[in-house]
């Protein structure tokens, strides 16, 4: 498979200069020397890819990515249009009137009209996209235009008859059919790069993936929107991961996965019941910080053990004799080096606070910290002796974190390492 390159933005910017007196109402000076020229010129380059423009929409103030196919028709002034925005949109074209022009106050443009796909494309912020672009500047067989209304950058590569011929025949609707049910599908997913695991985890609703690794007990993270393309899928971002710097993935229609190049080899993504990287490197940030213990009697979850119940039966008994009935308990990781137990009694929530350290293996310890003056930092205050037989489990044992692995899936197991009948899970 050939994978589409964007090239390096090289030129300038063709900037419109302008003058104005303060005294004279003057007419504001033309973006070139002679309009007519430079709109001739740029009606020359938009002839000059015979089997079309291939390439992407970057909107601006926006992490998100289309590909776009695009063949002009300048006897008929009909734009053919091909776009990753579904797998309709991939396999039919849409075809709107364009217009090329130039004004006095921006450089030569091309507006796409009524009908075109560019007018269905609504970014996660709620707004459109452009439908009107100037030129920006050229290089080589790279044209780079910018929108007049949202600053959304339309980057085109001249397309040979093999990329026109792939995205006529369906291919674009094919990937993004294709790779979409392998990533609804395929559980947990990540690369091998020098033995060790890199995370990849997709969202397809909003176009977005993300790269995590650890190394020395740190784990990095990061991620791109993405765009479908007749030969995988496009990131917006380069985004460095485990060593390697990933600008796209490609799709395998054979073997129906994606892969990358890894020292100089392919690397397929491989599949799994549970992620690749240990629960304390990800808890919450690809993994929910916010995770939940049930009330027994709404929920009872596996993995249990009898003295854990006991601490809890306890600990509901105390609650439930002050008249305050407890429901659930949320463990909150999802502040770096704080640990919030969340505990709803009744209609009160108290928050119960501990700083935390952990080893490389995922062994934790806890250290209460103040309550809070807030009202559930009061709550939790007035009734602290309450929850004393969990919170001193908390404080008196260390707890080691990993997954617990149950038929349909897993949970987030916490077992004591200083006391192995107490044991739990939770779930987000």
């Amino acid at each position: 498979m050939k994978k589409i390159a964007l090239y390096t933005l090289l030129c300038a910017t063709v900037v419109a200069s302008c003058r104005k007196d303060n005294s004279l109402d003057i007419p504001v000076e033309p973006s070139f020397p002679d309009p007519s020229k430079q709109l001739d010129s740029f009606k020359t380059i938009l002839g000059t890819a015979p089997d079309g423009w291939v390439g992407a929409l970057v909107p601006g103030s926006s992490n998100q990515l289309f590909s776009v196919y695009l063949q002009l028709d300048n006897g008929k002034g009909e734009a053919t249009l091909y776009s990753d925005l579904s797998a309709t949109s991939a396999a039919t074209p849409s075809k709107s009137p364009f217009n090329v022009y130039v004004t006095q106050k921006v450089n030569p443009t091309i507006s796409f009209g009524a009908g075109s796909q560019l007018g269905d494309i609504k970014l996660v912020t709620k707004r459109g996209v452009d439908t009107a672009y100037a030129f920006r500047y050229v290089s080589g067989d790279t044209l780079v235009l910018l929108g007049n209304k949202y600053s959304d950058e339309l980057r085109l590569v001249k397309a040979g008859a093999q990329v026109k011929t792939a995205y006529t025949s369906g291919k674009l609707q094919a990937v993004i059919s294709q790779a979409t049910d392998f990533i609804n599908n395929a559980g947990y997913l990540s690369l091998k790069q020098n033995n060790a695991p890199t995370m990849v985890y997709f969202n397809v609703s909003d176009k977005s993936v993300g790269f995590a690794a650890v190394a020395n007990d740190i784990k990095t993270s990061a991620g791109s929107g993405y765009a479908y393309t007749t030969t995988g899928i496009l990131l917006r971002h380069p985004v460095q991961a485990g060593g390697q710097a990933f600008t796209t993935l490609n799709w395998d229609s054979d073997a129906l996965n994606f892969y990358a190049t890894v020292d100089k080899a392919k690397a397929y993504l491989e599949q799994g019941a549970l992620p690749p990287l240990p629960a304390h490197y990800l808890l919450g940030t690809e993994l929910s910080g916010l995770q939940t213990l049930p009330s027994p009697g709404s929920l009872a979850l596996p993995g249990w053990s009898t003295d854990f119940k006991a601490i809890w039966n306890d600990m509901a008994n105390k609650f439930k004799a002050r008249g305050f009935p407890l429901s659930k308990v949320v463990f909150d990781f999802q502040v770096p080096g704080v640990l919030n137990v969340n505990i709803t009694f009744a209609s009160y929530v108290g928050r119960y606070s501990f700083k935390y350290t952990r080893t490389a293996n995922g062994v934790y310890t806890f250290t209460p910290l103040p309550f809070a003056t807030d009202a559930q930092g009061s709550n939790a205050n007035a009734l602290s002796p309450q929850a004393k037989p969990l919170t001193d489990m908390l404080t008196n044992n260390r707890l080691a974190i990993s997954y617990a692995t149950f038929p349909g899936g897993f949970l987030i197991g916490y077992t004591s390492v200083d006391k192995p009948s107490i044991g739990f899970t939770s779930i987000w």
